[in-house]
C-alpha cells in the first residue's frame, strides 16, 4: 500500500485523493501519474474529483484542478495536453520550468527539434517527439519558461 493511500485510509479521506497527480511523479510524453493523454472527461473527474474545473474559451477547453502550475487541455472531451507553468513538476529526464536551455539539449540530445518562439523573438520551442506524443519546452533563449506534454498535434 502506498504512503498516500495508507495516509488517506488512516485519516478517513477518499482513496481517490491518493491517486491525485503529484510533483513527485514525472511528466511523461503520455501524461503524469494517473492522468493519461486520451482519457475522457468522466475518467478525469473520477481521478480529480470535485476540484476539476472545465472552462471553454475561443482557443479551446481548459481544465484546472487545484494545482496552479498544472493545466489540462481537452479536445473533443479527451485529455490532449498537459501544460506546466512552474512549481516542482519535472519531466522524465529531470527537466523543469527554470531549467537552462542547454540542460534540455543535454538531456534529450539529438532528439530535439528547435523552432523559433511565436511570441518571444529571442526564445525557442524545443520539441522532443515520440510516435504519437511530444514534450515541448518554451524558452526565453536561455531558460525554460513553460513546458507541455501530450499529443503531438496538441503540443
Amino acid at each position: 500500500m502506498t504512503r498516500r493511500l495508507l495516509l488517506c485510509s488512516l485519516l478517513g479521506a477518499s482513496p481517490a485523493l491518493a491517486r491525485l497527480p503529484s510533483p513527485r511523479q514525472k511528466i511523461r510524453f503520455d501524461g503524469v501519474g494517473p492522468l493519461r493523454i486520451g482519457m475522457a472527461e468522466p475518467a478525469l473527474r473520477k481521478i480529480l474529483g470535485p476540484a476539476l474545473r472545465i472552462e471553454s474559451h475561443d482557443s479551446g477547453v481548459y481544465a484546472t484542478w487545484g494545482d496552479p502550475h498544472l493545466g489540462l487541455v481537452l479536445i473533443d472531451g479527451k485529455l490532449a495536453r498537459i501544460d506546466v507553468a512552474g512549481g516542482r513538476w519535472r519531466t522524465v529526464g529531470g527537466a523543469r520550468v527554470g531549467s537552462l536551455e542547454s540542460e534540455i539539449r543535454e538531456i534529450f540530445k539529438k532528439r530535439i527539434e528547435s523552432r523559433p518562439h511565436s511570441y518571444d523573438p529571442r526564445g525557442h520551442v524545443l520539441l522532443v517527439r515520440s510516435k504519437l506524443h511530444a514534450l515541448a519546452f518554451e524558452t526565453d533563449g536561455d531558460i525554460v519558461t513553460a513546458l507541455r506534454s501530450g499529443l503531438l498535434t496538441a503540443v
